[in-house]
């Protein structure tokens, strides 16, 4: 009895003093005796709510910037064919150029050719004409016999043949080195105009390109600061866990240290009473005082434990006790199969840990958890402690209608709300 009341002492006396000092050394930053767990829980669930927000904007940008990327690759696949079409296109024209420019030499030629004949023509006209405006009948009459006449037409008739042959000649060249060249000028024309709707095409695209461009480096821009967001959002979760969790092993002890002060003066009541009787008081005075006492336990042992009772069993751990252990490890890793609360564990291997550091022993799987301990019948009734278990997944109740639980990798152990999604059963280990 005087161990116990040592022990009450020490708990009531020094662990308070010590957890408020440490509390206040920590900062005005914190709040945590200031600030309730349950404005710490929404604060935490409010920046969890934008921190997914903020994830979900950055998935959506990245999806944009992936589109856009898309696009912008197949405007520069058609850039390249358009630039390819385009110098096919101008090899095209040189070279209809170079065959124009031929045909311009041979319609030259032609020219020459017919400046010549015309000129011959005129020479000849010219000796006609200075011969007294001779006719070629009046060539023929001067024949000086009918041989002589015979070749004065023959040479007549040959040189008019001539004259005509080469006047054909002359004219079938001009036309068809005129309807070439009409050809190629067309053909010149019809690859010219291609070439100015592929080059506005062209400019369209590379407008095009541009934009994209910059609208890809905008998103770029976007996804760095949503990034940015989530990170920053990401630390201040974590800084609210760690508050959260350090305001409920707070609130915890508190409520501990008012139990154990209460089982203290409930102990001391006893002793008295114990003095009393042997004393010499009467049995009426002392069932009086014993019955009296029980009352004032009872009284002081709810009054301590807040506003719900914590199931203590035979060796004084309590489920408040194993809650407050549990919310340290909010934060660590998620690995199914996992068997280390630091290093990484899965929801059913989270609470059969931390429970087997009391010393019991509730099963690996969730199955088996469902089946520890005594039920509960509904989450009004819950206490710290308690397992709460879902359909494949089970969780540590810590009060405020709040659990701690091993979630997912992407979480990890983590804060939720008790009702997240329906529960199967609660268990009691500690009764």
């Amino acid at each position: 009895m005087i161990l116990r009341r040592k022990a009450g002492r020490i708990l009531g006396g020094s662990v308070i003093p010590l957890i408020l000092a440490g509390v206040l050394a920590a900062g005005p930053s914190l709040g945590v005796m200031a600030t309730s767990v349950d404005a710490l829980r929404r604060r935490s669930n409010s920046t969890q709510s934008q921190l997914s927000a903020a994830q979900s904007e950055t998935k959506a940008l990245q999806n944009q910037e992936k589109e856009i990327t898309e696009e912008l690759e197949q405007k520069n696949a058609q850039l390249v064919e358009n630039l390819a079409s385009i110098q096919l296109l101008e090899e095209t024209i040189a070279q209809l150029d170079d065959q124009i420019a031929e045909t311009q030499k041979e319609y030259d030629a032609a020219k020459a050719d017919e400046e010549a004949r015309y000129n011959a023509m005129k020479q000849r006209i010219k000796y006609m004409y200075e011969q007294g405006n001779a006719t070629y009948v009046q060539i023929l009459m001067k024949a000086t016999s009918f041989s002589d006449m015979l070749n004065k037409v023959g040479y007549v008739g040959d040189l008019y043949a001539y004259d005509r042959k080469k006047l054909e000649e002359y004219q079938e060249v001009q036309r068809k080195v005129a309807a070439v060249q009409q050809q190629l000028e067309e053909e010149k024309a019809e690859q010219e105009e291609s070439k100015r709707g592929l080059e506005e095409e062209q400019e369209a695209l590379q407008q095009t390109v541009d934009e994209l461009e910059a609208r890809n480096a905008d998103v770029s821009a976007q996804i760095e600061e949503a990034k940015a967001a989530a990170a920053e959002l990401a630390a201040q979760l974590k800084a609210q866990n760690a508050e959260l969790s350090a305001a409920v092993e707070a609130e915890a002890a508190r409520a501990e240290a008012e139990r154990q002060a209460a089982a203290q003066r409930a102990a001391e009541e006893a002793t008295r009473q114990a003095a009393n009787a042997a004393n010499g008081q009467s049995t009426a005075e002392t069932s009086s005082g014993e019955t009296q006492s029980e009352s004032s336990g009872s009284t002081s042992s709810s009054s301590g434990s807040g506003s719900s009772s914590v199931a203590v069993n035979s060796s004084g751990v309590s489920g408040q006790t194993v809650a407050n252990y549990a919310t340290q490890f909010v934060g660590n890793p998620y690995v199914y199969g996992g068997n280390s609360l630091t290093n990484g564990t899965d929801c059913s291997g989270f609470t059969s840990l931390v429970y087997a550091n009391f010393g019991y022993s509730i099963g690996r799987t969730d199955v088996s958890q469902r089946s520890a301990g005594v039920a509960v019948d509904s989450l009004a009734d819950a206490q710290p402690g308690d397992i709460i278990c879902y359909p494949g997944h089970v969780a540590l109740y810590v009060g405020n209608g709040t659990i701690v639980h091993a979630s997912t990798a992407a979480t990890g152990i983590k804060y939720s709300a008790a009702t997240y999604r329906p529960y199967i059963c609660i268990r009691r280990i500690i009764h």
